[in-house]
This record gives structure tokens, sequence and C-alpha cells, in this order.
């Protein structure tokens, strides 16, 4: 006989969560605190004492006494128990009720299929899909379907991440290496901070902001982050002194011109002094501009994971471009990724894509052999249904306008 259960405890929640195959950070307890701008009450159900359904739902506040509610990534339950679903929808249309709530939206973290890039094509939908769906519709939700556009939907449809592997290395493409060594080379350091330098950070987002044109967070949100999840928040930093790398390239300059000078090389010997005479003096051009603002250690790339259950998700990543030809990003994934798998994770979310998998992101994304998740969507449980439906149609004509 199931049960349904209002107020559970954010620890007994936690839990279930993380050892549920769906398990997702959205849906730990502490997103919550993350998310303090709504409301939020864990809910779930229960099977002869134990739960078998469990949800973080957030609560959002409109005129009129009404409100809406997000199960990001939730909620966490087996979706092909048709009962399960049913009981637990219905559930929490009931409930919800009292909060004059118009709709639940809800995306579960179902992954229908995954694949490389390449495969997109010949790569098919898990078996067990429409029949997720059909026993989510007979509950009452509505799968808003199959998009493809990242902004159609809260949460990306699309995610790309890589899995725990031996030998990280020998997965990535070949000019990901040479980036990683390139960066080694012109001594980049990656390291892993504590909040302490979440204003460092924030800085370094603010001029990947300004370079892409785009509004993300600012530094109390970082901040916020790294003190709720504490010990599970990986802030990394990369840093250089450019002014090492200048004068070996210098040295080395001078080195080259003084054995070109010599009588007894061979034409081997000088194509290859050429080629390298060629190599440097194109460095030396790009880090001649570096130098001319940066004259000691400089923080150039940073990267802010928060891991939950056996799943760290990278959310927010910038960069200064002063110093792209440093190449920090390679080296600071493979460092990260060896990072947090050495603590026990088993899967590293890079972030999401778009479906259409031909934009840059999801090209630099394909160089560490990263396998693209698609998710099975977003649904909406109406609540309201008269209202549900004037609020659909008044999304829908905001939508077209901004088109």
């Amino acid at each position: 006989m199931f049960i349904f259960r209002e107020n559970i405890e954010p620890k007994e929640h936690d839990e279930f969560v993380k050892n549920h195959p769906l398990c997702a950070l959205l849906q730990s307890s502490s997103w919550a605190s993350v998310k303090d701008n709504w409301d939020h009450v864990i809910v779930g159900v229960e099977e002869e004492g134990h739960l078998v359904g469990s949800s973080l739902v957030l609560i959002k506040r409109l005129p009129w006494s009404l409100t809406m509610m997000y199960i990001p990534r939730g909620p966490i339950m087996d979706y092909e128990n048709k009962e399960l679903v049913a009981f637990y929808l219905d559930s929490l249309k009931k409930w919800a009720k009292k909060y004059h709530c118009l709709f639940i939206k809800f995306d579960p973290g179902i992954r229908i299929r995954e694949f490389l890039v390449k495969d997109k094509d010949k790569t098919p939908y898990q078996d067990n899909v429409q029949t997720i769906i059909r026993n989510i519709e007979y509950g009452g939700g509505r799968h808003l379907g199959f998009t493809i556009d990242m902004m159609d939907t809260i949460q990306p449809r699309f995610q790309m991440g890589v899995h725990k592997c031996d030998d990280f290395s020998k997965y990535v493409q070949k000019d990901v290496r040479k980036s990683k060594n390139a960066a080694l080379r012109k001594h980049v350091e990656v390291k892993r901070y504590g909040i302490e330098m979440v204003d460092v950070f924030s800085d370094l987002m603010h001029q990947t902001e300004v370079r892409k044109g785009v509004a993300l967070r600012n530094r109390d949100y970082f901040k916020k982050l790294m003190e709720v999840y504490q010990d599970h928040a990986y802030l990394f930093l990369c840093s250089v002194d450019p002014t090492i790398r200048g004068n070996e390239v210098k040295m080395r300059l001078q080195e080259i011109e003084n054995e070109l000078k010599q009588d007894d090389l061979s034409l081997n010997q000088i194509d290859r002094l050429e080629i390298e005479r060629k190599n440097m003096t194109e460095e030396w051009k790009s880090l001649e501009e570096v130098l001319q603002k940066y004259d000691s250690t400089t923080y150039i790339a940073g990267a802010l994971m928060i891991g939950f259950g056996n799943t760290v998700e990278m959310l927010y990543a910038g960069m200064n471009e002063d110093f792209k030809s440093f190449k920090p990003q390679f080296l600071s994934h493979f460092i990260r990724f060896q990072y947090v798998f050495e603590q026990g994770y088993e899967y590293a979310c890079m972030g999401g894509v778009e479906g259409t998998l031909d934009d840059g992101l999801t090209g630099y994304k394909s160089k560490f052999n990263a396998l693209v998740s698609e998710y099975i969507g977003e649904f909406d449980l109406p609540v309201n249904h008269l209202l549900y439906r004037l609020s659909r149609m008044a999304y829908t004509i905001r939508k077209k306008r901004k088109l």
C-alpha cells in the first residue's frame, strides 16, 4: 500500500536520492538553499515503511495567491511502475491544491539514450521510453515533446559528460593532449581552492560574460554554492606567470641564432632550426601582447563543480581570453576529472548543449570523448485545469512575440 508523505526529512530524502539510479544534484535537499528565492517542500511516497519515491518541490509565488511548482530532475522514482507513478502524481495534484497551484512542471533525469556525437543517427532510444511516457500521462502528466533548442526547457535536454576510466588521456583526441602539453610547457598550474578565492573566480566569470555577451551568475551566487555544498564544492583555478615562458622563448631564440651561425650544420639540422625559429617567433609575438599587460602570476581560468551521489556537475567555467594561447582549459579538464574520479565519483557532467549537436560547445566537449545524454524532457502536471490552459496560452503568445 502506498502512502503519500509531506515534509520528509532532508537527510532521509538525500539518502534515498543518492542510492537511486536517477540520482541528480538538483534533487539534493541542499539545492533548496541555493534556490532560496523559491519556497520548497520535500514530499514522497512510502511502501511498507520505506521510501519508493521522493522529490524536492520548489514553489514559486504568483499574483493573487497563486503558485506554480517545479521539480528539477525529478521526482525520483521507478517510472516503469505504473501504479506508483499514478499514485504519486495524483497525490501531488491533491497536495498542491492547498497552495492554489496552477501546475507542476517536472523534468525527470531519465536518459533515453547515450552516445558519441558521431553515433547520433545510429543510436536508438531505449525500449522503455514510450512506456514511461504513457505511465506519466496515465497519471495526468503532459509531455512537452522531444525539444531540440536548449532554451525550450528549464534544464538542458541534452548534456555531455565523461564516465570514470582507468586512463582518461587514452580516450581524448590528439589535439587535446597536444593542447594540454602546451599548457604544461608554458607553466600553467591548476589547483583546487576554497571559498576564499571566490572573488577571483567571479572576476573570470565576468570576463566570460562580457566576451560572450550573456548574463551569468555573480559572486554572491558562487559563494552560496560553496557555502551550501562545502566539501563537495570543487573550485579549480589556473594560474601562470607569463614572464617565465617569455624568458624561455627569448633565450631559445638567441640560442637558435647562435646555432645557425655554425658552419658544420647539415641541411636537416638547418631545416629543423629554421622551423623551430619560426614557431618560437610566432609564440613570442603572442607573448609580447600578454607581457605588456601582465608581468607576474595571474589567474587565467577557473571552473566550479558540485558533487552529489556518484556524479559531479561542472556548473560554471570562465577564462581570461588574453591567455587563450596558454590552453589552460585543456589542462584544467584533465586535472579536474582525475581529481573527482579519485574522490569516488563515477561520472562528470560537462553541462548542456544544443540538441542539434552542431554548435561550437558540442565540438569542444567532443574532443574529450564526452558522451551525449539525451533526457526524456519536460512534463506539466495541471492542477487547476482552467487556469492552466490560460497560462499556457499566455506563455505561447509571449514566446511568439519574442521570436
